[in-house]
């Protein structure tokens, strides 16, 4: 009787595998990681190359997390005299820093939805940024939605002439818009 009951309590006290955070994988197709930002007017752009480890459950918040590796090279802002510019040094300077990188191990819940809690890395400029964010599962699906404004300035983008807000605006939109699968 002893041997069930302690079988018994084995399997109740084992965590439901369901319940753990699920790694997603981005389905790059469906999905966007992009920027808005003001020069002479606004302008949207995008970043076309990305790897994101990403893992999250609304009901494990505490094993979620994001990790994304952003390849600057790949940026595409639809102007090609702008694309010319942003390799150079007083940009991305795209042969000392081809990459840049967000990791969140910290995800909570809001009234709005999500938020990640992380750090944004850019040209060796490391800064706090919490992301709002929305997620919608269905099934094996999820999309992700979130937007939060940076400072370029922080992260050295934009220096020389191009530090002044009047020629281009420091504050950066990053839009996120993830398709996602389980």
């Amino acid at each position: 009787m002893r041997s069930l009951l302690f079988a018994l309590l084995l399997v109740l006290g084992v965590p439901n595998q369901a319940a753990a955070a699920s790694q997603w994988q981005v389905d790059h197709k469906a999905s966007r990681l992009g920027f808005v930002a003001t020069q002479s007017g606004r302008f949207e752009g995008q970043f076309n190359r990305f790897t994101a480890d990403m893992r999250f459950a609304s009901d494990d918040l505490a094993n979620s997390g994001f990790a994304v590796e952003i390849d600057v090279t790949s940026i595409d802002t639809g102007s090609q005299k702008r694309d010319r510019e942003l390799p150079k040094s007083s940009w991305f300077n795209f042969d000392a820093f081809p990459k840049a990188y967000y990791r969140a191990e910290t995800i909570r819940q809001t009234n709005a939805g999500y938020e990640a809690v992380g750090e944004l890395t850019i040209r060796d400029n490391t800064h706090p940024v919490t992301l709002p964010f929305t997620w919608e599962t269905t099934g094996d699906t999820a999309r992700m939605n979130g937007e939060v404004v940076i400072d370029r300035i922080r992260y050295d983008i934009g220096q020389g002439d191009w530090a002044d807000p009047s020629v281009v605006a420091h504050d950066v939109r990053v839009v996120v818009d993830l398709t996602l699968t389980r």
